[in-house]
């Protein structure tokens, strides 16, 4: 075997095993940019991670909220509103500096890290947002995302369903809203 082969060997190998390695890790909370983006600490790098499997309402302008409105029939500035509610939330279960445990499942369109975030207790954040009615279940072009594993997305439409029956967070006020974003 050539020198060349043996180290190109070798170096998918080491790859593979620094991002099995990586997959779950405990992190520090950075920021909450909004829902469902959060940057986390981890290794002296700060990382953004994209919550694997929900979707809030947007807060901040973008063709993504663009999208939403038109679709939706919502102004911007109510969307704009909607996000920040769920935001808020968000910031009930995490917090600047908080320890927690990170499980990445791959990265997204704008490369960011997928993730689910699990609180000091075990408890699955992304998860949280769904069944306190203030995320839905994200769907690319309808369909469960290809990184989703299948167990977590039947959990996740679970407690969406209930959280729209029961009128929990967002649901309560801007049920229209919230039925047409997450469908």
């Amino acid at each position: 075997m050539g020198k060349k082969v043996f180290l190109t060997i070798l170096f998918c190998i080491l790859t593979s095993l620094a991002s099995a390695r990586d997959k779950v890790f405990n992190a520090t909370i950075d920021r909450i940019v909004d829902g469902d983006t959060v940057w986390v600490k981890h290794a002296g790098q700060k990382t953004k991670l994209r919550l694997l499997g929900i979707d809030t309402p947007e807060k901040n302008y973008s063709r993504k909220m663009y999208r939403d409105c038109r679709s939706c029939n919502v102004k911007q500035k109510q969307m704009q509103y909607l996000g920040r509610l769920a935001s808020r939330h968000a910031r009930l279960y995490l917090k600047k500096g908080q320890k927690v445990k990170v499980e990445i499942y791959g990265r997204g369109f704008y490369g960011r890290k997928l993730a689910i975030i699990y609180l000091p207790g075990g408890q699955d954040f992304n998860a949280l947002m769904v069944r306190d009615g203030y995320a839905c279940v994200y769907k690319y072009r309808g369909h469960k995302s290809r990184e989703l594993p299948e167990d977590e997305w039947e959990k996740l439409n679970l407690l969406l369903e209930r959280a729209k029956t029961e009128r929990r967070g967002l649901w309560k006020e801007f049920y229209d809203i919230m039925d047409c974003l997450c469908n």
